[in-house]
């Protein structure tokens, strides 16, 4: 046996409270079929490419109709507070009843 005595040291948990509280979700929807979903874009990687095949997956799969992210304009351009925060009545003004963010990084 050694007569070394261990170190002990102090704990501190590193987590925080939360800053954001969580919110309730929207109840999903059953189907897609005859809904209008809107595209949201940040105008980064790619959405130009991938909206349109997006797009065209699932008006041939759910025969829905499209709102695209020109409607809405750019989510995280140098307009991007007053983009969002006119987000909501811009979707009510649609009758959108889903909505895609494409978020690239």
């Amino acid at each position: 046996m050694s007569d070394v005595i261990e170190p002990s040291y102090a704990v501190v948990w590193p987590k925080s409270p939360l800053g954001v509280q969580r919110g309730r979700h929207a109840p999903r929807l059953d189907d897609l079929r005859g809904k209008r979903i809107a595209f949201v874009w940040e105008y980064m990687f790619r959405g130009d490419e991938l909206f349109p095949e997006l797009e065209r997956y699932l008006r041939d799969t759910y025969d829905c109709e499209i709102v695209g992210y020109e409607a809405f304009g750019n989510t995280h351009g140098p307009d991007e507070a007053a983009v969002v925060a006119a987000l909501p009545q811009k979707l009510r003004d649609w009758r959108v009843d889903a909505a895609v963010s494409g978020v690239g990084c």
